[in-house]
């Protein structure tokens, strides 16, 4: 079974309501909003970037766990 096939088939057992909330998501993938950061989200990210640049940061599979 494709992948279109699948969520075709997934798409008949919703509610109508869950249909409008994907319908929503589709429509949200297809065109994502823009969105500005606010200020202190740029600051954030300064923050981060010279961080990294400094080699202060840990990667995912060094602290990432089975538990998921």
């Amino acid at each position: 079974m494709t992948v279109r096939e699948e969520i075709i088939n997934a798409l008949d057992a919703l509610s109508e309501e869950a249909l409008e909330a994907v319908l929503d998501y589709v429509k949200f993938i297809q065109e994502p909003e823009e969105v500005e950061p606010t200020e202190d989200e740029i600051k954030a990210i300064a923050q981060g970037e010279q961080a990294y640049a400094k080699g202060e940061y840990v990667r995912w599979r060094d602290i990432k766990t089975d538990a998921v």
